[in-house]
C-alpha cells in the first residue's frame, strides 16, 4: 500500500478543523502522511492541530509563526516535506467521504493515470444546507488526455469548471510537483497553478461522483476579495501563451478572456479606478478590431 500525503493548509478555522481532520484520519485508505501547515492562526486552530498531532502519529505539523502568506504559501511550505508517492489537498473547512482517498487511488492505478479527479458537493454554511448538483444516475468515469481535459475547463455541467480549477478533490502523482510553485502574492492562487499540473500528466481520470464536501462561507477568500482577484486575466494570458505553443485550441480561453476583461472594466469603473478601467478598455478594443 503506497504512502499518500495529505496536505491541509490551516488558517483560523477552529470551528471547522476538527471535522475536517476527523474525516482524513478515518479514511479507509490508512497509509497516510498528513501534513498540516498552520499559517499563523490566532483563533485556537494551533491548539487543535497540536491535539491531533499528539493523537495520530501520521500527522506532521508545521507552524509558520509569521503567517499571512496565504494558502499558496502554505502549500509551498508543504511540498518539500512530502514523502508519499501520491499527494492530495484538503481545505481546512471541508471534509471527505470515508472512501475518498481509496476511491481516487484505485481510479488512478487501475486506469494507469497520473491524476484522479472526483466531483464534490457544496455545503452552504449560512443556510446549513447541502447543494446537490449530482444524482446517482449521473455517474460516469472517463480517461482524458490533458488536451481533452482542457476542453472541460469552462463546462458548467456538473460543476466541471470548478472541478477543473480547484486543487482539492484530486489525487496526483507526487512527481508532477517537481518545480511547481504556488503564487504567494495572489489572493486566489488556484487559477494560476492547477492547469500547469494537468499539462505535466499523460492521463487524467475523472469520476462523476461526489466524494468531497466543500463548505461555502461568506468569509471565504473568494467571497471577500475583489472581483479581479477571483477572476484574474493574467492567468488566462499565461494559459493562452502556453497552450498556443503546445498547439491546443485556445478559443474557449479567448472567450473567457474577453468576458473577464469586461468584468474587470465594469468593476474598475464602479470603483472609480480609471487608470485600470482604461487599460481594460484598451485591450477590449484591440480584440474587437
Amino acid at each position: 500500500m503506497p504512502k499518500i500525503s495529505v496536505v491541509v493548509p490551516v488558517y483560523n478555522a477552529v470551528d471547522y478543523l476538527a471535522p475536517c481532520l476527523d474525516s482524513i484520519i478515518q479514511q479507509t485508505y490508512t497509509n497516510l502522511e498528513i501534513i498540516l501547515v498552520n499559517d499563523g492562526s490566532t483563533d485556537g486552530s494551533s491548539e487543535v492541530c497540536e491535539r491531533y498531532r499528539r493523537q495520530d502519529s501520521r500527522i506532521r505539523l508545521v507552524h509558520n509563526p509569521l503567517g499571512g502568506g496565504g494558502v499558496g504559501s502554505a502549500r509551498n511550505t508543504a511540498l518539500p516535506l512530502i514523502t508519499g508517492d501520491y499527494v492530495l489537498f484538503v481545505d481546512n473547512d471541508d471534509w471527505l467521504e470515508p472512501n475518498h482517498i481509496e476511491f481516487l487511488y484505485h481510479s488512478l492505478t487501475e486506469t494507469g493515470s497520473d491524476i484522479a479527479i472526483a466531483n464534490f458537493t457544496e455545503f452552504i454554511e449560512e443556510r446549513q444546507a447541502f447543494h446537490f448538483h449530482l444524482q446517482a444516475e449521473d455517474y460516469y468515469q472517463k480517461i482524458y488526455t490533458p488536451e481533452e481535459w482542457f476542453a472541460k475547463e469552462y463546462d458548467t455541467q456538473y460543476c466541471l469548471s470548478q472541478c477543473f480549477t480547484v486543487p482539492w478533490g484530486k489525487l496526483y502523482k507526487t512527481s508532477l510537483f517537481e518545480n511547481i510553485i504556488y503564487p504567494w502574492e495572489e489572493k486566489v492562487e488556484d487559477d494560476y497553478t492547477t492547469w500547469k499540473i494537468y499539462l505535466l500528466a499523460e492521463r487524467i481520470v475523472f469520476s462523476n461522483i461526489s466524494l468531497y464536501y466543500h463548505r461555502k462561507r461568506s468569509t471565504s477568500v473568494t467571497k471577500t476579495v475583489d472581483v479581479p482577484s477571483v477572476f484574474p486575466t493574467k492567468s488566462i494570458e499565461e494559459r493562452v501563451t502556453m497552450l498556443s505553443l503546445l498547439g491546443y485550441d485556445t478559443s474557449a480561453e479567448l472567450r473567457a478572456y474577453r468576458w473577464r476583461l469586461q468584468l474587470h472594466a465594469d468593476y474598475y469603473l464602479e470603483k472609480g479606478m480609471m487608470r485600470e478601467y482604461q487599460r481594460c478598455l484598451q485591450k477590449i478594443r484591440l480584440l474587437e478590431k
